[in-house]
């Protein structure tokens, strides 16, 4: 796997301006992030959420709190490395020092809608990433810091970094790769509609800013 970082020098201002910036290939071969969208034991899509505290201190939640239509994981061991990759990548990119916080993904079935919001402290700096999706591309939008709202669409590989507890964003509702017919077939067989979309998110703090405290973020430890 490889780490893109090919972009101009004016990327902090850009990011300042408008409160994203997008970065294609971010990702240079996304398929070493791939996972199978999560299925149940009855084989309908898995929804909830796994924390994983340490490798071994594991905890279920039977709904994303978030997003209800969708299945999540915080802190996958899988993603640890790619966390610490990026993060190096985005100072390059940026110019800035920072220290890593969390990162989560998140797979959204047919329906999913993320609402608009802005996240808590340990996410000053963020980039979500997209791993894969089987249908069309599903834009996020980021309400700018002059009101304007913009939206990017990507493809696999691709990321777009955002100032995440500024900048309001969100995802309206996906839509089904599966024509009216074909959804209806697949109702009568009680299948589940199969459409996803697998998105990560890494999450980090300027290392000279005011949320240096939240680095390496613990929290959702046992107290």
């Amino acid at each position: 796997m490889g780490i893109g970082t090919k972009m101009e020098v004016s990327n902090l201002q850009k990011l300042n301006d408008d409160g994203y910036l997008y970065v294609p290939e971010i990702i240079i071969d996304p398929s070493n992030l791939y996972l199978s969208p999560p299925k149940d034991e009855n084989n309908n899509n898995k929804l909830g959420a796994l924390f994983y505290r340490d490798d071994d201190d594991v905890f279920f939640e039977p709904i994303d709190e978030h997003v209800p239509t969708s299945f999540s994981r915080y802190r996958y061991p899988l993603y640890r490395e790619v966390h610490a990759l990026l993060g190096q990548a985005i100072e390059n990119i940026l110019q800035i020092d920072l220290f890593p916080t969390y990162y989560y993904e998140r797979c959204y079935w047919r329906g999913s809608v993320l609402e608009r919001h802005v996240d808590r402290p340990a996410c000053e700096i963020s980039i979500s990433v997209q791993v894969s999706s089987n249908t069309k591309p599903w834009p996020i939008c980021f309400k700018k810091p002059n009101g304007e709202e913009a939206s990017v669409a990507m493809n696999n590989g691709d990321g777009v970094i955002y100032k995440g507890i500024e900048i309001e964003h969100w995802r309206n509702k996906l839509d089904s790769k599966y024509n009216r017919f074909q959804r209806y077939i697949k109702k009568l067989r009680k299948i589940d509609d199969d459409t996803y979309h697998h998105q990560i998110f890494f999450h980090y703090v300027k290392a000279q800013g005011n949320y240096v405290h939240f680095a390496y973020d613990r929290a959702y430890d046992r107290t």
